[in-house]
């Protein structure tokens, strides 16, 4: 297992005499192995899943319950090895240029596996950009002057060149127009199907939950609700009006059919060619 919370409860303040701590997170028990599972996180904001995540690589720490990183128990009284956690649970944040600081692309992704003493890391740096779809034409330019979506990728070319297990991203869609975002998840699947990476995203957006994902956690309030494959997650209808979650699309538009209809159909179906196949099936060809 890469990363494994037992009993874990995290308050940002110290509690004043004669109060009890204000957790953002309580009792939290959660597995995450690096077999490459593609897990999402939702729930309010103020939920506690920024907070989660940052738990799970060692930037926040706490003393109440059980965190292990890697065979790494992390504890305030402890010596932590961040490098080594560092390196095996990348973290890109949800506004990736405050990731980035040099002259140059190519010398802003040097700087993960430089600073870890990997061997040739301007060679892992280029092999990371290329597989984010970003050429040699890249190297030279300025961060600062690439599109919000260009720089979403050089901040992941960044911790990937580092050759992480886990990569965890907080909102990575936000503020992207729709191809920019399409691209991006699609590059995320890569990650994870061809590079076996296991991928964690904070997001809000249904459609992700529904298009890409297989786990969902849902957090609530500092609470673990749910934590289950995401077919189970849309098939319980109180879980999904309780905590506002929506449906992805497709299933919306399918539930409305099946209800217009009072036809046999499944629903549970998270994009259009799915949706289309399972109404030609229910349909009939003559209806395609």
């Amino acid at each position: 297992m890469a990363i494994n919370l037992s009993k874990v409860s995290f308050a940002y303040d110290s509690p004043k005499k004669n109060q009890l701590p204000r957790y953002v997170l309580k009792d939290i028990n959660l597995s995450i192995s690096d077999n490459h599972e593609f897990i999402t996180i939702v729930g309010h904001t103020g939920s506690g899943k920024s907070t989660l995540v940052q738990l799970l690589n060692a930037l926040l720490v706490t003393d109440i319950g059980t965190v292990e990183i890697f065979n790494n128990t992390i504890s305030k009284s402890k010596k932590i090895k961040l490098k080594e956690i560092r390196q095996k649970v990348g973290l890109v944040f949800q506004f990736p240029e405050y990731q980035l600081f040099e002259e140059n692309i190519l010398k802003d992704v040097c700087f993960g596996p430089k600073n870890f003493k990997l061997d040739n890391y301007e060679k892992l740096a280029k092999e990371s950009l290329n597989k984010v779809g970003l050429d040699e034409s890249y190297y030279e330019k300025s961060p600062f002057t690439l599109s919000g979506g260009e720089k979403r990728k050089v901040a992941i070319a960044g911790i990937l060149a580092s050759n992480p297990d886990v990569l965890i991203f907080d909102e990575p869609t936000a503020g992207l127009d729709p191809i920019a975002k399409q691209n991006l998840m699609d590059l995320l699947v890569l990650l994870n199907k061809e590079y076996k990476k296991t991928i964690i995203i904070i997001t809000h957006d249904m459609e992700i939950v529904g298009s890409i994902s297989s786990r969902v956690i849902l957090l609530d309030k500092g609470n673990i609700i749910f934590d289950g494959q995401k077919d189970d997650l849309f098939k319980n209808s109180d879980l999904v009006f309780n905590y506002n979650l929506d449906y992805p699309s497709t299933v919306k538009i399918l539930k409305n059919i099946k209800e217009k209809l009072n036809i046999d159909i499944n629903e549970y179906k998270y994009n259009i060619d799915d949706a289309y196949l399972e109404l030609q099936r229910v349909l009939g060809d003559d209806h395609g």
